[in-house]
């Protein structure tokens, strides 16, 4: 036993919750910070807007949430620097530096790409775009967008299931930067 599980043992607690949140695109950035949270259950965050799962464990079992907390901390993180990229990229679209925007935009969808997100920027500036850079980002977007359904976590989906949306997706992207 951890001196971390004997602290809490000693104050009289048995069980400590692990707080989950739904880490996409849309999830406000004040729930992503409560992501992999260990807590009291008498300590368990209420935050507007915000619908977290809420995991029991035995205080013995402490040392394996807490590298379980890390992963997930990390994820959280993961997502906010995708949004930063990604902000990073629209900005410099705006001022048009293109070579500055699409190497934004080439990190953030490494990290992940979801198609809203891609339909904003299509709308907002797929028809300012000299053809040229128009081009370049389809085909990075294009790109991206296919590596993302080799991802460990789309495995899980049914073949047919994940090639159709992979397939929907891509279409979206050229009718979007064509």
């Amino acid at each position: 036993m951890g001196l971390r599980s004997l602290y809490h043992r000693l104050r009289g607690r048995s069980e400590l919750c692990q707080v989950y949140v739904n880490v996409t695109y849309t999830t406000p950035e004040r729930c992503l910070e409560h992501h992999g949270k260990i807590v009291p259950s008498e300590e368990v965050p209420e935050v507007e807007g915000c619908n977290f799962e809420i995991l029991n464990f035995s205080v013995g079992k402490l040392g394996d949430y807490r590298e379980k907390r890390n992963r997930m901390e990390e994820l959280a993180k993961k997502e906010l620097r995708r949004r930063e990229l990604l902000k990073r990229g629209r900005e410099n679209l705006e001022a048009g530096d293109y070579g500055a925007a699409l190497e934004a935009i080439e990190r953030s969808a490494k990290l992940d790409l979801f198609i809203p997100e891609i339909e904003e920027l299509g709308e907002e500036f797929g028809s300012r775009l000299p053809s040229d850079e128009r081009e370049e980002l389809k085909d990075l977007l294009v790109l991206n967008y296919k590596e993302k359904f080799g991802q460990k976590r789309y495995e899980r989906l049914p073949e047919r299931l994940r090639e159709d949306r992979k397939e929907a997706g891509l279409e979206r992207i050229r009718e979007l930067f064509s």
